[in-house]
């Protein structure tokens, strides 16, 4: 039967103690609807999406899905952002108990004739809290894909138990890239969203459900992919959210090799022909 939810897995007991997971993970590789969810993290975050919050009307703003870092990928995109300093935010929400040591990574770019807001910062809350900076968190974005950049920045998240935490980043100015003011056309990216946290417990994610192995997991770097029905795209990215392997290969059983981009944990995306895709963690030792 073919997916068309993400990250329906399997959790194994392992003697990995303190290890380094990803909670949730945003390459939006897909322009559909679908995109607004998350492709790689832990499955209870599956069902949460990334939103644009804070528009004039207070209702959530339309997200569409335009190019991305990576060639063949897409980027989260809105428009909307005037008069937004200190209102207007992108957000995401998850659920992480037991997770400590939280780090953040993403990429932000604004448009260029439509010029997008350049100043935003980092925030978190718990549940029910209120906003928080994250210290360092500030950002300044350009119209390209290197200028707002977070890599790994620690995020001081305690105290979450079971409920759930916020994430936003905060326009702070209404000035655009060109040095006016950001009118309503004004475009705001965002690209390879991923929240990494240590884990106490020592639990694992395999990639094994109906219909669909990849094994073996861990790796050498050699690790095949077996399916029901045949798989139309196969992509494969790192931590960072870079894409690593594409193919298009139409058939049930698929043999990949990552051995030359080294050690450390990768996140498979498998797609079907109806556009509905599987999600999982392979680990290369």
């Amino acid at each position: 039967m073919k997916k068309s939810l993400l990250f329906i897995a399997m959790f194994i007991i392992t003697l990995t103690t303190y290890a380094q997971d990803t909670i949730i993970g945003f390459s939006f590789h897909a322009n559909d609807t679908l995109s607004k969810r998350p492709n790689f993290g832990l499955s209870t975050n599956a069902g949460y999406d990334i939103r644009k919050e804070g528009s004039a009307t207070t209702s959530l703003d339309s997200i569409s899905f335009t190019n991305g870092v990576t060639s063949g990928d897409y980027a989260a995109t809105t428009t909307n952002w005037d008069n937004g300093a200190n209102t207007k935010l992108w957000s995401i929400k998850f659920k992480a108990p037991g997770y400590s040591n939280f780090k953040i990574s993403s990429k932000q770019r604004c448009g260029g004739t439509n010029g997008g807001p350049v100043n935003f910062k980092l925030q978190w809350k718990l549940s029910g809290g209120t906003y928080a900076d994250v210290p360092n968190g500030t950002i300044v974005v350009a119209n390209d894909w290197t200028t707002g950049v977070v890599n790994q920045l620690p995020v001081p998240i305690t105290g979450q138990g079971t409920g759930s935490i916020y994430i936003c980043w905060l326009m702070t100015t209404n000035v655009d890239v060109n040095g006016g003011s950001v009118t309503a056309a004004g475009i705001s990216k965002i690209d390879d969203i991923i929240l990494t946290a240590s884990n106490s417990i020592g639990i694992e994610e395999t990639i094994y459900t109906n219909g669909i192995t990849v094994y073996p997991n861990p790796s050498n770097g050699n690790f095949c992919i077996e399916s029901n029905d045949a798989v139309n795209d196969i992509l494969v990215y790192n931590t960072l959210g870079a894409l690593v392997y594409k193919s298009s290969p139409n058939q049930l059983i698929n043999n990949i090799d990552l051995n030359s981009f080294g050690k450390g944990i990768y996140f498979v995306n498998v797609r079907y022909d109806d556009n509905s895709y599987y999600s999982g963690k392979v680990i290369v030792r």
